[in-house]
């Protein structure tokens, strides 16, 4: 459309155009300049627009949607068209209402299954607890049997010696030592559970790294305990104190063995004196004997405690604090064991649990969705507005039908912002940029014409278009309108006018006027009453006007229609013009875009 001419002007050179294309046609065939329809070359301004046509959408759209998983029927449908008004919004009217047979029956078969649930969950959290409070009964029995242990050991040898020998042995060797350790022992099996679920999600790899391991006790090994014999401390042990009986004995047999030995020789003295009788004598040398054997007697037990049953004592102290420790140690573990399993069946319970609460929230929210209120106000319409016709009838939305998971029932369009889907055919797309100014028509208001600009463009083409003829590639284009029209309607059909361009000074023909011919340009030129054929150079293009940048000049007048080649040989030159003393450029016969573009405005 030509700028700087009123809408007059250009529908006063429209009809003589059709005039003087008609004379011709009527007139017959002619290759002189006074048969052909001609126009006159015009500078000025020339506006480059897109014409498409195009469908009235809303560009927000409230989309009420099906809920239930399985395939529902609709029961009760509102009509289309329904304006829903503030009032039945806050009154809940009813949309759509499905049928909930089928969801009600899943509720009711899972209560059952969630009842076993529930019972599983607290079962499971009722045992983590026993097994908590066994595990702590069961280190605190441990705890104390090694304790005695160590008490018996100390009771033995006393608290310095014992001590000793437990530095020895690797062992904590005093009772605040050892709970200090149970304590140890005791935080880490509480705590276990929790770093072993954490170990758990981590790769075997990295277990090592992370996992804590108990305080490991020494192995035994071969200790002389003689040494210690000789020790005493502050506190004496049982050891010390049989030691001293012993010794005592054995001085005390020594003392009777000198005295039986004094009785015997004044007895042999007396004897020979015949002042004692030799029974009597006799009766000394027995209890001499006797005392004799109990020295030798002492003896012996005072070594064999000091060889073997001191040892032997300290060894089994020894090894019952040992035993007791590692019994404490495999307790704990038994126990982090056992918690675990505990832990492992309540997070399971726990874990079906709330999978089957949400599975029941979920048939919940299902029944309720059966029922669809009104949800803002607006239009009603039926089905996807944005999907195809060929889908909406496919899936159509009527009492009776059924209606699968997240399909569209219902579209309510924001009427207060309006826009146009357009699709833009591929030689056109290149000239269409975002942000670019529109001037509307809609068919069912003939005569206004409305501004609104390029708000969207698709980068690829539309795949749905290319199903049945795969040679078309359009691209999908949204068009904002401006303002507000309350008499538009989602729909409704309208022609857009996409302002590409504005040329301020340029020379203009009609498109009619141009011949292709192997992808270069000409006009037929009137000339003293004969056409000249002349090759020229054009640019951009509308529907009706295109520019030529090269070849005519203002005032010249050229064919509106096209004679044919015989016909042009006769009344003119039929080659294109000598270009600086060469042949005229050849190329293979291609289409060029543009004109092809003129032929499908």
């Amino acid at each position: 459309m030509k700028k700087g001419k009123s809408s007059k002007g250009i529908i006063i050179a429209g009809a003589s155009v059709l005039a003087v294309v008609g004379w011709w046609s009527m007139s017959g065939d002619g290759a002189t300049a006074e048969k052909v329809p001609t126009f006159v070359v015009q500078r000025g301004p020339l506006e480059i627009n897109v014409l498409q046509g195009g469908e009235i959408r809303a560009l927000e759209n409230y989309e009420v949607k099906c809920e239930i998983e399985v395939p529902t029927k609709i029961l009760n449908l509102i009509p289309e068209g329904y304006m829903i008004s503030e009032e039945d919004v806050k009154d809940g009217k009813v949309l759509i209402e499905l049928d909930s047979t089928d969801v009600k029956t899943k509720i009711e078969t899972h209560e059952i299954d969630f009842q076993t649930t529930v019972s599983s969950y607290i079962e499971a959290d009722e045992n983590r607890e026993i097994q908590r409070s066994e595990n702590q009964t069961l280190v605190r029995d441990t705890k104390q049997v090694a304790m005695f242990a160590l008490m018996d050991f100390e009771k033995y040898l006393g608290r310095e010696v014992t001590g000793a020998i437990l530095k020895t042995a690797g062992l904590p060797p005093y009772i605040e030592a050892f709970e200090k350790y149970a304590d140890v022992l005791e935080t880490q099996a509480n705590s276990m559970p929790s770093s072993e679920a954490a170990i758990s999600k981590q790769s075997p790899a990295k277990n090592g790294a992370v996992k804590k391991t108990l305080p490991v006790i020494p192995a035994s090994e071969m200790i002389d305990f003689s040494p210690f014999l000789a020790q005493k401390g502050e506190s004496d042990g049982e050891a010390q104190q049989k030691l001293r009986q012993l010794e005592d004995d054995l001085l005390l047999h020594r003392s009777e063995l000198g005295l039986a030995k004094q009785k015997v020789e004044s007895s042999k003295r007396l004897a020979e004196k015949k002042f004692v009788t030799a029974a009597l004598l006799e009766n000394d040398l027995v209890s001499y004997d006797k005392v004799e054997l109990s020295v030798k007697t002492s003896e012996t037990a005072l070594a064999l405690f000091k060889k073997y049953e001191f040892s032997k004592q300290c060894a089994i102290y020894l090894a019952a604090y040992r035993e007791a420790l590692n019994k404490l140690q495999r307790t704990i573990r038994a126990n982090r064991s056992r918690m675990a399993q505990a832990e492992t069946k309540f997070s399971t319970a726990k874990r079906r649990y709330e999978m089957e609460l949400a599975r029941r929230e979920n048939l919940e929210l299902q029944l309720k969705a059966c029922v669809i209120k009104a949800p803002q106000p607006g239009l009603v319409a039926y089905g996807d507005l944005n999907a195809s016709a060929s889908y909406n009838y496919t899936n159509s939305i009527e009492e009776g039908a059924t209606v699968r998971l997240r399909q569209t029932m219902l579209t309510i369009p924001d009427m207060s912002q309006m826009g146009v889907r357009v699709n833009v055919h591929e030689s056109q797309i290149k000239k269409v940029r975002i942000g670019q100014p529109v001037k509307v028509r809609v068919d069912a208001e003939p005569g206004k014409e409305l501004d609104g600009r390029v708000a969207e463009l698709a980068v690829l083409p539309d795949s749905s278009s290319s199903r049945y003829t795969p040679n078309l590639k359009v691209y999908p284009c949204t068009i904002h309108i401006d303002g507000y029209h309350p008499w538009m309607k989602p729909g409704m059909n309208a022609k857009v006018e996409i302002i590409v361009n504005q040329l301020a000074d340029v020379l203009y023909v009609p498109v009619q006027s141009i011949e292709v011919d192997q992808d270069h340009h000409f006009c037929y030129i009137s000339n003293n009453g004969a056409l000249e054929r002349r090759e020229i150079s054009t640019g951009l293009f509308n529907d009706e006007f295109i520019e030529v940048r090269d070849g005519l000049k203002g005032g010249e007048a050229v064919a509106l229609a096209l004679p044919k080649k015989a016909e042009a040989d006769m009344g003119g030159p039929s080659r294109p013009e000598q270009h600086d003393g060469g042949a005229p450029k050849s190329k293979p016969s291609k289409p060029k875009e543009k004109a092809v573009a003129v032929a499908k405005p």
